[in-house]
């Protein structure tokens, strides 16, 4: 064995018999800093947990670092959290961080101490919020949502599912030194393509899991793959999280032997999180706090048992890891063997899924996806968890926002209801437990007296003083939209704009720009989702996914009237992220995008890290046959990933009235 690993398990046992993390006392404050770790930021947040006793006591709090004031707080609280905000020198390394508690006269009631862990900067690194439950990746809320696959990974596996929307894949293997190649390959697929990896370790960490066991592999062995594979794709572009052991509850795996390898884990590659899945009981994942960082469940009701034993899962274990860790959900997608005896229809999936969100998981990742129609067998079941993939990529703003919810009740006891609010719009999210429709009364705590846009159905109905009514079909789920505060945009659409919905705003489908047609361009797993994460107007931009160059979709949009001789301004807000997708070393990660007019003319672009507006002209030829039909072409020929919002044409003879001519001088 290597001196490094000999290194590392001295330094695993040292932390194992250390006390590294005491229990505080149920009537103590404790505190702990919103996100795991800190790399870019010179600022950000610590969470106060109140004891109940004390919510309506009048507190000053006092936060410091290496006996240096970082941020304070005074009031009432009023509920369990209270958010600080604190700034700090971006120095890595572990801080303790300290909050004096004292009462509204000065007295001192309570110390609290924490870790303030601030690490290098990767571009590839994942944070987790406390806060939240979610996850920060390339400086984005992320909600994952994929599935399990078997290996070896099918290798069009990966483009077959990101264009449904899946973002996340986790394939069972075996690591072994003589088959690194073979995962290498699909992580290499994964991040040409923006879909994360849950890195598959059981084989040579705590086990458990499908086809696990390497027969012979002695214990000094085990450590060293571990390692070297760790080694290998800790810096992987797709790298989400390092998955460690399956159900270690169930093979009764105690906390203390995965201890070793939770901490090799950690000081190889403390920019990414380990996460286990846990079977019944279920709560017994709380004995596993300190060698976690996401908890993952796996209830498989059916057929035998209600659906909705998914969501009091989810519900149970988001209680008792609340402002600790993620929690996510393994929902079942399979069936018909072993000691189920079939799989679970669409609506069952969509319960279980909805119900578990609902609940507060902040991950979905499916059991078992092997393509096209093995597991699950149902092409429409399957269709289904698509079709919700999109639906809370739409979400992700609100199912991660950290703003306070408006509450919401329901009258029917087979409803459940949760909101969340973001930028001034409520999203109500409800299912139904039962297998029959439902008719569900609602109330909000807002006297809103407007119309609630139905998302995922393209309708509207009406609310009066905050109440309002809808009917939801047997397992089904609805998602209503109020807006309560109307936002002002910075940037105004043309007034003689020929583009029909130009900043990719129409709903009719979620997930995908309505008003055009899409080609492809060379690459299958090339996509182009509407992104809710992003914008520059309204609330959504395109987000186009070019896996490898020359292989962009291209979309056409809608078609406008053109006319021979005429000149045409084209106008459209753009940015990239050159951090994001996978660049062999010998290349410079640059992105640049195309825009075109027919074939009349077109007019590359190079794209930066920031929103920008780039413009240009096309004339269309004199002896030009039908331009009746005329359409923006949008395409991005680099592999990468960029946004693209607010695309606009106007006549040449309108466009003083619409554009800074400046704009053609001075920048492009």
């Amino acid at each position: 064995m290597s001196r490094r690993i000999l290194s590392l398990i001295s330094f695993a046992f040292i932390v194992i018999h250390s006390g590294v993390c005491q229990p505080a006392s149920p009537a103590s404050y404790r505190i702990a800093t919103r996100y795991n770790f800190y790399s870019f930021e010179t600022e950000g947040e610590v969470i106060l947990f109140v004891p109940r006793g004390h919510l309506y006591n009048n507190i000053n709090v006092s936060l410091s670092v290496n006996n240096k004031k970082t941020g304070s707080w005074k009031g009432t609280p009023g509920r369990t959290t209270v958010r600080i905000p604190i700034t700090f020198d971006p120095d890595p390394g572990r801080h303790t961080i300290i909050a004096s508690v004292s009462t509204g006269d000065g007295n001192k009631i309570s110390t609290a101490e924490s870790t303030l862990s601030i690490l290098p900067y990767k571009t590839n690194e994942v944070k987790t919020d406390r806060l939240t439950g979610g996850l920060i990746v390339h400086r984005r809320p992320f909600f994952p949502f994929g599935f399990y696959t078997y290996s070896p990974v099918n290798p069009t596996l990966a483009e077959e599912e990101v264009v449904k929307g899946f973002n996340m894949m986790s394939p069972y293997q075996k690591i072994l030194p003589g088959t690194r190649e073979e995962r290498k390959a699909y992580m290499d697929r994964c991040a040409e393509l923006g879909m994360k990896v849950h890195y598959n370790l059981l084989s040579v960490s705590g086990g458990g899991g499908v086809g696990s066991i390497i027969e012979g592999l002695s214990p000094e062995n085990k450590l060293k793959y571990l390692s070297e594979e760790i080694i290998a794709f800790r810096d992987h572009p797709a790298l989400l999280a390092w998955y460690i052991a399956d159900e270690p509850n169930g093979y009764k795996i105690s906390p203390d032997s995965l201890m070793l390898f939770y901490n090799i884990i950690k000081e190889l590659d403390p920019w990414h999180p380990v996460s286990m899945v846990f079977m019944t009981p279920f709560i017994s994942a709380r004995d596993y706090t300190e060698v976690l960082d996401i908890v993952m469940a796996d209830p498989y009701p059916v057929p035998d048992m209600p659906v909705s034993m998914v969501g009091n899962v989810a519900g149970q274990l988001s209680r008792e890891f609340t402002g600790s860790k993620p929690v996510w959900i393994a929902v079942q997608s399979f069936g018909g063997g072993e000691i189920w005896g079939r799989e679970p229809t669409a609506q069952e999936l969509r319960a279980m899924t909805y119900q578990s969100i609902i609940r507060g998981a902040r991950g979905i990742q499916y059991f078992v996806r092997q393509g096209l129609n093995l597991f699950p067998k149902s092409v429409s079941a399957w269709a289904e968890c698509g079709k919700m993939a999109v639906e809370i990529a739409e979400l992700t703003p609100w199912l991660l926002s950290d703003e306070p919810a408006i509450p919401v009740r329901t009258a029917s006891p087979n409803i459940m209801a949760t909101s969340a609010m973001h930028d001034g719009r409520l999203v109500i999210i409800a299912s139904n437990k039962a297998n029959a429709p439902a008719r569900s009364d609602f109330s909000i705590g807002h006297p809103f007296t407007g119309r609630a846009r139905v998302l995922f159905e393209n309708r509207s109905l009406q609310v009066n003083g905050g109440y309002f009514s809808d009917i939801l079909s047997p397992y089904g789920s609805q998602v209503y939209m109020l807006t309560l505060k109307q936002k002002k945009d910075d940037v105004q659409p043309w007034a003689l704009n020929l583009i029909r919905d130009p900043g990719f705003e129409d709903l009719s489908s979620p997930g995908i720009p309505s008003a055009a047609y899409a080609r492809n361009g060379g690459d299958r797993g090339a996509t182009y989702f509407t992104d809710t994460r992003e914008y520059i107007e309204g609330y959504h931009s395109v987000r186009l996914v070019t896996p490898t160059d020359n292989g962009s979709a291209k979309l056409r949009l809608f078609p406008f009237k053109g006319y021979p001789g005429r000149s045409y301004f084209i106008s459209v807000r753009a940015k990239s992220d050159p951090e994001q997708g996978f660049h062999a070393e010998d290349k410079v990660s640059r992105n640049f995008f195309e825009i075109a007019l027919n074939d009349y003319g077109s007019r590359q672009f190079e794209l930066t890290d920031e929103w920008k507006e780039y413009v240009t002209i096309v004339t269309i030829p004199h002896d030009a046959e039908d331009p009746s039909r005329t359409n923006v072409i949008l395409q991005m020929p680099s592999a990468g990933v960029a946004w693209f919002d607010m695309l606009q044409v106007a006549e040449s003879v309108d466009i003083n009235r619409s554009i800074n001519p400046e704009l053609l001088l001075n920048e492009f």
